[in-house]
């Protein structure tokens, strides 16, 4: 199961975050997604098979937000 990270710096509150974790939830095969709208931080769990890290990005996107891999962030390592 890769994991990535995201920088998404436009996250303004609490509720904004919890919108996003539900936005990336419903994806089939995401495992996990946590929201850290202090950090401006998306972490995010998920099965290849049922998701590409394309679709994870553009669902960020769709829900309103600018998104970056985290510097360092390589979701090809376990």
């Amino acid at each position: 199961m890769p994991d990535v990270t995201f920088t998404v710096t436009d996250i303004s509150d609490a509720e904004d975050a919890t919108k996003l974790e539900r936005a990336l939830a419903r994806l089939d095969g995401v495992r996990l997604a946590n929201v850290d709208s202090e950090k401006g931080l998306v972490a995010v769990s998920y099965d290849e098979g049922g998701v590409g890290l394309e679709k994870i990005e553009t669902t960020m996107r769709e829900a309103g937000h600018e998104v970056e891999p985290s510097p360092g962030a390589d979701p090809d390592v376990d």
